[in-house]
């Protein structure tokens, strides 16, 4: 219906322009007072009587009723009822003043519409109206509602007399529009004119536009204390300007530190329920986002951004998912610090997990938690939550939608491998991994390594192809080898290192190559590793290792198993005391 008021006025200003030389011929006298002041249900039951009675729709007099009963509900702000009426009338059976009459209602409702719309319908009746004295009141209330506030301040002076051509109901729908446009033009004499009407209708009397409009008048005129007084008697309301209260409330509250941020976070939770579904609640729940993020209330300003994204527009949406990947990855943060106990740092990942974690942003800020859990030494939930955020990023890249970047699905492939690990699960680790860690760099190798090692698959291990040029990947997987006795492959992984990063072999390298090479009956190497390294030579328990060479570390030729092999005991005595050592050396 909203629309049908200027549809029928158009077709109605289309069809019969105004006679030449005759002043307001548009526009028909209305008796809106008379009928505003009329027993409503009697004039309708005699009117609606007589419609009965005209059953020809040519008959003048059917046309008449109509109009009449039109008017009726006009004067009684009965608007859909009013509309009604006016188009059950055929445009093609009425007389000129039937006409005029029937456009001049039809204006009037429009004049009266709550909003400007989406075609725009509002501006169009206030074009349409130019000329109607009788509707001057209409007419500015209408510019104030369009926010055209020099257009509505022009027509001031006028606008408390033309009043009396409005019914009661009709002045009381507009006085709030007015009075508000005075105030904002500071015409102060017509303001206070106004301001004495609204005793006389028991709906705004004491109300909260009342109310609203003279706490508004005070915080114009610096009165702030006045203002704030007003306000919280207004917001105690249930209509718009309540709702404008509220929100006047916290803005002022907020400049003038009248109003607590707690206070202004509490009336703002409260307007939430209070009002919906139009600009105003949008701008109470925007404010809400706000302040509830000020104060580090993250679930409602999380909340606040969720609702108002469902009714954004397109060029909306992405600032307000950038301001909600602000608030939950602080939140996530403050958790990975250790800021926020860890059984509400979970219980908050549940509720935002709840609501975003379809978002983009959602799984690299959310890795924070499964971090946490492996932190605490809870492996398996760490394992767990890991898995879950992987295969929540993969279904995202799956559907193209939001799709992670492959460095965080290595992200979070690595920290579940870690947790595995952490919790003895070595052959799942080594499971997940394989396969991945030849593109994943050298920190998914070394895993796949320790995994390897820890799994005691150290065929494995030993056939693995390290792609990464990382020294210390490459001592862990040498280290790992010796470690678990496969002296061949040690040998082999020591001398890759030695040939490759010179300069990075240590001391240690040396001596586990050393042992490595005599276990596996190399003594070639043990003497190049003696002559690279005379310190080797120092270690207690070479003298076994010289015994077993013949007494002569450099000497050449094959060895038998009897006397070239050392115990594994001896090997770890030795490598022990290499360790000491070496500590020693590097602390000074």
């Amino acid at each position: 219906m909203k629309h049908l008021y200027n549809i029928v006025l158009g077709l109605s200003l289309i069809l019969a322009a105004p006679v030449a030389g005759e002043e307001g011929a548009i526009f028909a006298p209305l008796s809106l007072v008379e009928h505003g002041q009329e027993d409503f249900l009697a004039a309708r039951e005699a009117l609606m009587m007589q419609l009965l009675a005209a059953t020809d729709p040519e008959d003048p007099k059917r046309a008449a009723v109509l109009l009449d009963l039109a008017e009726l509900h006009l004067a009684w702000m009965m608007r859909p009822e009013a509309a009604g009426f006016l188009t059950a009338l055929d445009h093609e059976t009425l007389t000129d003043d039937t006409a005029r009459r029937h456009r001049t209602l039809t204006l009037a409702l429009a004049l009266l519409e709550d909003d400007a719309g989406e075609g725009g319908d509002l501006g169009q009746a206030v074009s349409w109206s130019v000329g109607w004295a009788e509707g001057q009141a209409l007419r500015a209330a209408a510019f104030a509602r369009l926010g055209a506030a020099d257009e509505a301040a022009r027509l001031m002076p006028r606008t408390v007399e033309s009043l009396g051509a409005l019914s009661p109901a009709i002045q009381a729908a507009v006085l709030p529009d007015l009075l508000e446009a005075a105030l904002a033009a500071e015409e102060w004499d017509v303001a206070q004119a106004l301001a004495a009407q609204f005793p006389k209708h028991g709906e705004l009397r004491d109300g909260p536009a009342y109310r609203f409009l003279l706490a508004r008048a005070s915080e114009v005129s610096g009165d702030f204390l006045m203002a704030f007084e007003g306000y919280v008697q207004a917001a105690q309301g249930r209509d718009a300007y309540a709702q404008r209260a509220r929100l006047a409330l916290v803005r002022m509250g907020r400049e003038t530190d009248a109003l607590s941020l707690e206070d202004a976070l509490s009336l703002l939770k409260t307007a939430r329920w209070m009002w919906s579904g139009d600009a105003l609640a949008r701008e109470g729940v925007t404010l809400l986002a706000d302040i509830a993020a000020e104060q580090g209330d993250t679930d409602t300003a999380l909340w606040a951004l969720h609702n108002l994204q469902r009714d954004a527009s397109e060029a909306e949406v992405e600032p307000l998912l950038l301001r909600a990947r602000e608030i939950y990855g602080a939140f996530y943060a403050a958790g990975a610090a250790g800021e926020i106990d860890l059984g509400a740092f979970l219980e908050g990942h549940a509720r935002i997990s709840a609501r975003w974690r379809f978002d983009s942003g959602f799984v690299g800020h959310a890795a924070a938690v499964p971090q946490r859990l492996l932190d605490t030494g809870m492996t398996a939930l760490a394992a767990r939550e890991f898995r879950s955020l992987r295969e929540l990023a993969e279904t995202l890249e799956g559907v193209g939608t939001n799709a992670p970047n492959a460095a965080l699905l290595a992200d979070l492939r690595r920290g579940e491998a870690r947790a595995l690990l952490a919790g003895g699960q070595a052959d799942a680790a080594v499971d997940l991994l394989s396969g991945y860690a030849d593109d994943q760099g050298a920190e998914a190798e070394a895993l796949l390594v320790e995994a390897l090692a820890q799994a005691g698959r150290s065929d494995e291990l030993a056939a693995l192809r390290l792609r990464a040029q990382d020294m210390d990947l490459r001592r862990s997987r040498a280290v790992a080898l010796y470690e678990t006795g496969k002296w061949g492959s040690a040998r082999l992984a020591f001398l890759e290192m030695w040939e490759t990063h010179p300069q990075q072999f240590a001391f240690a390298d040396a001596t586990r190559l050393t042992l490595a090479a005599y276990q596996a009956g190399d003594s070639e190497t043990v003497a190049r590793a003696a002559t690279a390294f005379p310190s080797l030579a120092e270690l207690p328990g070479w003298a076994e290792i010289a015994t077993g060479l013949g007494a002569r570390p450099t000497e050449k030729g094959p060895l038998g198993s009897d006397v070239m092999r050392l115990s594994m005991e001896s090997a770890d005595r030795i490598l022990d005391a290499v360790t000491k050592v070496t500590d020693v050396k590097e602390s000074q």
